[in-house]
């Protein structure tokens, strides 16, 4: 409902949310717990960067590149925050709010989930294609291959984010490594939004 950048990603986000709720009352008792904690650990996240940036504060690093761009459509913002939610803030909300233990309890019913969030993935693909002739173009010379390489996509970065919330508890210099790498790919994949959907 804001007038900023967030009101952007905030409207994904309400979709996504949308989907995950429908998702976790399929679960049993543990999986329903687990999920509505991280769910609701996950959100805080998101409003964080939103409270940092209406106020003046300094941004978490993961969302700098979603608040100071400028001229941005929508779509690109739309795909930065997601690249910044899922790239950044998914391992934080993990380890903020479970141990070690209850982690390995709720890997499965965070795998699962995989399946329900790939209908937000199609809607706001099929947004995209709409809105920019060069992802139709791209989407017609791979015979629609690149929708399939997006959702792989997807599905590695969260995956990656659940590595990242077990090497904290497990290993630390396999976290270090990977969070910067993570950071890294983040980092490469805003600039690609930011040249190549202007």
């Amino acid at each position: 409902m804001s007038a900023g950048n967030e009101s952007h990603f905030g409207e994904l986000y309400l979709k996504t949310t949308i989907s995950a709720d429908s998702y976790i009352e399929t679960l049993p008792e543990q999986g329903k717990v687990l999920m509505k904690r991280l769910e609701e650990n996950f959100a805080r996240y998101f409003f964080r960067a939103i409270d940092s940036s209406c106020n003046g504060d300094p941004v978490p690093n993961e969302w700098k590149n979603y608040f100071n761009g400028k001229d941005l459509s929508v779509l690109q913002l739309k795909l930065m925050g997601a690249n910044a939610h899922i790239n950044g803030d998914i391992w934080q909300a993990m380890t903020s709010s479970f141990s070690l233990q209850e982690i390995k309890s709720l890997k499965p019913f965070y795998k699962n989930y995989n399946r329900s969030i790939a209908k937000v993935f199609d809607d706001l693909y099929e947004s995209a294609i709409e809105s920019d002739g060069r992802l139709r173009n791209l989407h017609s010379l791979t015979f629609g291959l690149d929708k399939v390489y997006g959702k792989m996509m997807l599905y590695k970065w969260r995956n990656r984010q659940l590595k990242l919330a077990i090497y904290t508890y497990s290993n630390k210099k396999k976290f270090e490594r990977l969070k910067r790498q993570t950071e890294t790919k983040r980092n490469k994949i805003d600039k690609m939004i930011i040249k190549r959907l202007r």
